[in-house]
């Protein structure tokens, strides 16, 4: 019993002693539970300490876009979209850009156009007289000092050079081609400077379309009309089609009124022996700030001429001579401006003029009573020339006759290609005529409005624009004399204002004198017909051929002209001169490109250049190139075309040869 109850106890004492070592446990347990549960709080709060000092020390990341303030709506209207260009235009302007250059000769500014021949084409007109020019390249590089080799006679449009032929294989030349063939209604370009245009300026272009086609016979000339306006400042333009091919030149007049001459008639009429084909020595026209003037005897004044546009009143004159006299400024219109006296010795005029010229300036010796009543000693004092020394600072202009007769005499039937040099230029011939003839003069000009005077032989008559013309500007006068003797023709521009080229011609409509002209002219013809048949052969033609194909083997002869000779692909040129023109013409697709060369006796090449194929519309089509060659007698030269490349269905080469 009493083992039981001592069994119990422990029983119960063990239990008890399990309980409490329990008990102690879960209190350890809860107390590393509480400890551990500290630590950490501690460690994220040394971690969250020293981030937060990272991150005061190294700069602050932008804020996130979706918490930024919205941008403020902009007041005005949106900016415009980024332009895009393109067209015809853009790439016409881009083709001829590297040919335009900028003429330069003192003040004057004028367009000039670099052709493959090594010259470089500019309305001579603008150049205001002068003989050499300064030409400033698309590429940077002026040429300084280039000559005026010679000019259209009918249009002044002239030609600089010589430019050396490796400058123009860098450019590359203009391509010319012959306008005639485009169609009214042809996209055609204007391109070219202004007169204010500084010497880093930019050609401008200008857009229109080909109007159509006007032939001037007088002067067989044709015309490109179309209706591009162009401000009045232009100086001289390039027409060019909307393949980048120049068909037609201006000088400022015709350009002004949308007319430009064919580069076809142009490139004819550029050569050595058409310049000065008037009769008479031709005169010389000096611009400068000094000049040296003498009245001659037999001479009541001289004259110089301001033509500066937008003077103001900043021209000053200094003119100095023992001789006294005075000095006139007289406008386009004939009207007196103003008049000074000049002393001997030194006299300084300030000329008040109007924005534009031209002026006149009229120096004259003063003549005493003593000179007017008849005296002897006064007479012979003024025998001896009164000489002027002008200076100034604008440049004027004056025109020295070249020593001839006073007046030049004409030839009836034969026209005279005469020309007003400067503004408020006149020109004077004689005539003898017939007591019962009945006579026509005409003048006519695409520069001018022409007046026309005669006096003589019993007759006075005076007209400007009976003649009509392509501008309804020429003059025409009929005169019936009734008594035989010299008349005398005066020509000069209405307005004072132009100055180009015009075509005088005197014909005999009826009269004694006709009959007998058409007796000479039958007797003449007699005279031909025998020595055509006592001559063995006729003289070779002046004109030349040779035509052929192309295909995948080259170029090849299939047509030889009356009187040619072939050589291959190319003409044999025996010309005693060296003068000679050649046309060459090339059918092909876009892009097609035939070479020409002529070569020497020795086998060195005179004249090479290129003719280009441009069809827009991808179909085959026409070009022509023109090309002068004019070197030293020593032939014969061998004219020949070849291809890089198939393209060229048909060609054909022409050479002109002039005696």
């Amino acid at each position: 019993m009493k083992v039981l109850m001592l069994t119990e106890r422990l029983r119960r004492g063990g239990l008890w002693l399990f309980a409490l070592l329990v008990a102690c446990a879960l209190t350890l347990s809860a107390c590393d539970l509480v400890g551990t549960d500290d630590e950490d709080q501690q460690d994220q709060q040394q971690q969250a300490a020293e981030q937060q000092q990272t991150q005061q020390e190294e700069p602050a990341p932008a804020a996130p876009a979706a918490r930024t303030a919205p941008p403020p709506e902009p007041s005005g209207p949106p900016p415009p979209p980024v332009a895009r260009g393109g067209g015809e235009g853009e790439l016409a302007y881009s083709i001829l850009f590297p040919s335009v250059a900028r003429v330069s000769a003192g003040s004057a500014t004028a367009t000039g156009l670099v052709i493959s021949e090594g010259f470089v084409l500019v309305d001579g007109a603008a150049l205001s007289g002068a003989t050499a020019a300064d030409v400033s390249l698309s590429n940077g590089e002026v040429l300084s000092g280039l000559q005026v080799l010679g000019q259209d006679a009918l249009t002044g449009i002239a030609y600089l050079g010589p430019v050396d032929s490796s400058t123009v294989r860098l450019l590359p030349a203009a391509r010319l081609g012959d306008g005639e063939g485009l169609r009214p209604g042809s996209s055609v370009y204007a391109i070219g400077y202004s007169i204010g245009d500084s010497a880093d300026a930019l050609p401008s272009v200008f857009s229109g379309i080909l109007s159509g086609i006007r032939e001037w016979t007088p002067g067989q000339r044709s015309l490109l009309r179309t209706d591009i306006s162009l401000p009045l400042e232009s100086a001289g333009m390039v027409l060019v089609d909307a393949s980048g091919t120049v068909v037609g030149v201006a000088p400022a007049s015709l350009a002004g009124l949308g007319m430009y001459v064919s580069t076809g008639d142009l490139a004819r009429s550029l050569r050595s022996e058409q310049v000065g084909v008037g009769a008479g020595p031709e005169p010389t026209v000096v611009t400068s700030m000094e000049h040296t003037l003498t009245v001659a005897e037999g001479q009541q004044s001289v004259s110089l001429f301001l033509s500066e546009p937008q003077m103001g009143d900043r021209a000053l004159i200094t003119v100095r001579s023992e001789t006294a006299g005075s000095l006139q400024m007289v406008d386009g219109d004939g009207e007196l401006r103003q008049e000074a006296p000049l002393v001997s010795g030194s006299t300084i005029v300030a000329l008040a003029t109007e924005s534009v010229g031209p002026y006149e300036i009229v120096i004259s010796p003063e003549r005493s009573d003593a000179m007017e009543s008849g005296d002897d000693e006064a007479s012979e004092a003024m025998s001896e020339p009164a000489t002027y020394r002008v200076s100034s600072n604008v440049p004027l202009t004056t025109v020295i006759e070249a020593e001839a007769e006073t007046f030049t005499s004409l030839t009836i039937g034969e026209p005279f290609i005469g020309r007003i040099d400067i503004a408020g230029d006149v020109d004077t011939f004689e005539l003898q005529v017939l007591a019962g003839g009945v006579y026509e003069a005409t003048v006519q000009s695409l520069l001018l409005d022409s007046f026309l005077f005669i006096e003589g032989a019993g007759i006075e008559a005076a007209d400007d624009n009976s003649g009509g013309g392509l501008f309804s500007l020429d003059s025409a006068l009929t005169i019936e004399p009734t008594v035989g003797g010299v008349i005398r023709l005066t020509v000069a521009e209405l307005s004072n204002a132009r100055s180009g080229a015009y075509l005088l011609t005197v014909s005999q409509i009826s009269g004694p004198a006709a009959a007998d002209a058409e007796s000479e002219e039958a007797m003449a013809e007699e005279g031909d017909a025998m020595m055509s048949a006592m001559l063995p052969a006729p003289a070779p033609p002046p004109t030349i051929s040779l035509r052929g194909i192309g295909n995948d083997s080259g170029l090849q002869a299939t047509l030889i002209g009356l009187g040619s000779q072939a050589i291959g692909n190319g003409l044999l040129v025996d010309d005693a001169d060296g003068a000679f023109e050649i046309i060459v013409s090339v059918i092909g697709g876009d892009g097609s490109l035939g070479r020409l060369t002529v070569t020497n006796s020795q086998g060195a090449v005179v004249v090479e250049g290129r003719v280009l194929v441009s069809c827009p519309s991808g179909d085959q089509c026409l070009a022509q190139a023109i090309f002068v060659g004019n070197e030293p007698a020593g032939g014969p030269w061998v004219v020949e075309l070849s291809a890089d490349e198939p393209g060229i269905s048909e060609w054909q080469i022409e050479v002109e040869r002039h005696e």
